[in-house]
């Protein structure tokens, strides 16, 4: 994903235009589940989005709080429900502040 740019991670076509076709057959994740944002100066950050997620989202195996930025470090595992995932590449080190 480029810096400055918006990911959102569910099974809604209308919502998650791009990654809808990949999680169709997730039935654990919810149509709409996370966002993951890719800051200018390089951070990227995980969002659960509330009244979204029904398996949660989880970094780490740490449950996220919905509508709470985590910020995302190289090898992170992000968890969408039990049985759809990632691991975290390509990210730098720079400002902490979660975006706005």
């Amino acid at each position: 994903m480029p810096r400055g740019g918006e990911l959102r991670l569910g099974r809604s076509a209308s919502w998650a235009p791009e990654a809808a076709a990949i999680l169709a057959d997730e039935e654990t994740v919810s149509a709409r589940h996370a966002t993951v944002v890719h800051t200018a100066e390089g951070a990227a950050w995980v969002t659960e989005v509330a009244q979204g997620a029904t398996n949660g989202t989880r970094v780490n195996d740490r449950v996220l709080v919905p509508d709470r930025p985590v910020r995302l470090r190289n090898g992170d595992r992000v968890e969408l429900g039990p049985r759809a995932g990632f691991v975290v590449h390509g990210i730098e080190a720079e400002p902490t502040d979660p975006p706005t």
